[in-house]
């Protein structure tokens, strides 16, 4: 996807090559070297920032590489206003406007963000509705649909690269301890949580690590959980970690994150990526129910799955309708089924 602007040419001595494909000649900016082993040489490599202008040879279009290269590049913040359709999808718009008022989101995010909550907004609209997460694609959004920013303006994709570089860790651990701060810690809860990994190919983010991808592509990659209020359906808190940490470590990590937020009277549903010893015990010993998915293939799952076998299966009483199966008859007094109780 390339930009709506030129820009010079960045000078041959910063790793500037031109390549023509097609008629066409593209720019190349060199940002590192790899050796091999097998050759026992050394490549540069090379990603392409844009293309050449046709009628001026020293004026490129850039693309999204660009700015991921030269952050500092000047480019337009503000598209002109002729940059609009004449009829606008405004379904999408009123109902995420209802959800943001509902929720406060628009003071929360104002108080953290400043001047540019409009633009964060519609970002997460842009996200939610086109289920993408491109900034080079934004302004292709916001030329069709209504704007929370003021008088709607619609800002460049250059400008929405560097409103996101502004926004830290720190911000986002604000907003969710503002977000938390409503809730109802008396009330019984059950967290579902759990996360996934994505490849990162950028060398700037520091999570990007190798590690248990699900893909099995041998890329760094970076793991992102969120945990949902399972009766209300409502995000309550996620976290970003390195790619190397797998789900089985994270997990009384995440416990702990959730009782610092005052969630004292809550049970946890998780799937099977979170089953472990020293998870099963961590939670027995510190009084969280759980539903957790059993490794069927492990000793002791077999062993208790045999030991219970014949106790309940005919039994009326013990039959959950909804999923048409049954609970063991000495534990039907639990509101929630226990995962696994590993013996002592």
């Amino acid at each position: 996807m390339y930009l709506k602007a030129r820009v010079p040419i960045p000078r041959p001595e910063t790793g500037i090559s031109l390549k023509t494909i097609k008629g066409t000649a593209y720019i190349y900016y060199e940002h590192g070297r790899k050796y091999n082993r097998k050759t026992r040489h050394t490549s540069p490599q090379c990603t392409s920032i844009g293309k050449q202008c046709e009628d001026d040879r020293t004026m490129m279009i850039p693309n999204g590489n660009y700015l991921l290269y030269f952050p500092d590049a000047e480019l337009p913040e503000e598209l002109p206003p002729s940059v609009r359709s004449g009829c606008l999808k405004i379904g999408p718009y009123l109902i995420i406007r209802k959800i943001i008022r509902y929720y406060r989101l628009d003071e929360r995010i104002s108080e953290i963000v400043g001047k540019d909550a409009g633009l964060f907004l519609d970002l997460a609209a842009y996200v939610i509705v086109t289920e993408n997460n491109a900034s080079q694609y934004y302004p292709d959004y916001a030329y069709d649909h209504p704007l929370f920013t003021d008088g709607m303006r619609i800002y460049s994709d250059s400008k929405v690269s560097r409103f996101l570089r502004t926004i830290s860790r720190d911000d986002s651990i604000e907003f969710q301890n503002e977000w938390n701060r409503d809730r109802d810690y008396g009330e019984k809860i059950y967290i579902s949580y759990d996360s996934t990994n994505k490849h990162c190919e950028s060398g700037e983010i520091e999570y990007a690590e190798y590690g248990h991808e699900k893909e099995k592509q041998s890329l760094p990659i970076f793991n992102f959980s969120v945990a949902y209020d399972k009766g209300n359906r409502i995000p309550l808190f996620y976290e970003g970690y390195p790619g190397s940490i797998n789900d089985i470590s994270q997990l009384q990590y995440m416990l702990k994150k959730a009782a610092a937020y005052g969630y004292k009277n809550a049970g946890f549903i998780l799937d099977r990526g979170y089953f472990s010893e020293p998870n099963i015990r961590y939670m027995d010993r510190n009084g969280f129910e759980f539903i957790i998915m059993a490794k069927g293939c492990r000793d002791i799952v077999n062993e208790l799955i045999l030991k219970e076998r014949g106790s309940f299966e005919d039994e009326w009483g013990s039959e959950i309708p909804y999923y048409g199966v049954q609970i063991p008859a000495h534990r039907r007094k639990d509101s929630v089924i226990s995962g696994v109780t590993i013996p002592n």
